[in-house]
């Protein structure tokens, strides 16, 4: 019942001023103390430093795997279409200073890792002064990061590899080396053998690293 003080009904009752302060006494201050904060930061740097080796690692291995995958599937294309038009069809680098051309520098033809274009080639010869004409031309690979190398490993590489309308290479029986010139020891390097066919084995380097 409400009782009158001083003239005054309270409605308040002792029991409601009791809960009150239980209910204070209840509440809790949600945060984060600063050893604690030390602790997750410090948990934090060890496994960060512990997985960033591997994941180098693995984005090393996967650009590599990538760089040889579609120099291989460049290889089998160019080889079913010359199989399916009749005719030649032939890969070239790519220049590295002219756009959608084949390089012209033999220093550089043995450089695949700076791209390649495959194109018709209905005569069967050379690379056509000025380059392969654009409705010849059949895909571009543009290059890829500069540390990864794919480097034909024979002396006097050829300007291009041509397949004849039978499926097959007349430069065969070269050796390509996949490198990551990131990496001292380039533990992921390979040797790429080239057959008649453009087929592609991959074998791991010699002990003293060449091919």
């Amino acid at each position: 019942m409400p009782r009158r003080t001083s003239g005054v009904v309270n409605f308040v009752t002792p029991d409601i001023f009791a809960c009150m302060k239980m209910q204070g006494k209840g509440r809790r201050e949600i945060g984060v103390t600063l050893v604690e904060l030390v602790i997750t930061v410090s948990v934090l740097s060890i496994l960060v430093a512990v997985a960033a080796p591997a994941i180098g690692q693995f984005v090393a291995r996967s650009a590599m795997q990538g760089l040889q995958n579609d120099f291989t599937s460049a290889m089998n294309r160019a080889r079913l279409d010359a199989i399916s038009r009749n005719t030649c069809v032939s890969v070239c680098p790519l220049s590295s200073s002219t756009a959608n051309t084949c390089e012209a520098t033999a220093a550089n033809q043995g450089n695949w890792h700076q791209g390649w274009i495959t194109y018709v080639n209905a005569a069967c010869g050379a690379v056509p002064a000025g380059g392969p004409a654009a409705a010849d031309i059949i895909a571009v690979r543009e290059p890829g990061a500069a540390r990864y190398t794919l480097i034909d490993q024979g002396g006097s590489p050829p300007a291009q590899h041509t397949f004849s309308a039978r499926g097959l290479l007349r430069w065969s029986g070269r050796t390509l080396t996949l490198a990551d010139t990131g990496q001292a020891d380039s533990p992921h390097a390979r040797c790429l053998r080239l057959s008649m066919q453009g087929r592609l084995m991959a074998e791991m380097p010699a002990s003293g690293g060449g091919c």
